[in-house]
């Protein structure tokens, strides 16, 4: 078992399809997250004791847990992505992440990060108390992972600098229905703080 961490860091789904010009499903939101210093935040929250967990998908719209919603019901209004020409490397995590000796790496099926993996598993081992929720898009699997994390009992917060979707007014939406019923927003200044004080 691992040494017990209090905290962990959930990193939804920075992957080069979504983060860099020219993915498959790029958000300019979140190239411009990158570039105000994602990774260096990480980082900053790894030295004070967090435990980094990153997200990615499967890579295939049907596995033995779920399938992609537009596969199950044509009728949704967004894109079905799935009928797009896939570039390996759209998977792969973005290239300004610093992915450390010790951060562990979970593949999801679906919106939510804990449907079908491990990773209440490894929250269990771990001794975590209270999750923080990052990544993309802020409404989608970074809503669901955080549902459920609540769900499973967990002190859960949403990381306001370290979240984005197609733009700021969605984005602030949500966080403000994250801050209403069962997330507390913080910025990644508060995070480092509390980290530093034990003050979750």
């Amino acid at each position: 078992m691992r040494a017990e961490k209090k905290t962990a860091l959930i990193v939804v789904d920075m992957l080069k399809g979504l983060t860099t010009e020219g993915g498959y499903n790029y958000y300019p939101t979140a190239g411009k997250m990158m570039e105000e210093g994602f990774s260096e935040k990480i980082e900053k929250m790894r030295e004070r004791g967090a435990l980094i967990i990153y997200i990615c998908g499967s890579g295939k719209t049907r596995t033995g847990f779920t399938a992609s919603p537009h596969s199950i019901n044509p009728e949704l209004a967004g894109r079905d992505l799935s009928a797009i020409p896939y570039d390996e490397s759209w998977g792969e995590f973005d290239d300004r992440l610093h992915i450390a000796e010790g951060d562990l790496i979970v593949r999801k099926h679906t919106y939510s990060a804990f449907w079908g993996t491990p990773l209440l598993r490894i929250l269990q081992q771990n001794g975590v108390e209270n999750v923080l929720v990052c990544g993309i898009k802020t409404n989608v699997c970074c809503r669901q992972t955080a549902i459920d994390s609540v769900s499973h009992g967990y002190k859960t917060f949403v990381v306001s600098d370290m979240t984005c979707t197609n733009d700021e007014g969605t984005k602030a939406y949500h966080l403000d229905e994250f801050n209403r019923y069962f997330a507390k927003v913080i910025d990644s200044e508060e995070v480092v703080s509390r980290l530093e004080t034990g003050k979750f």
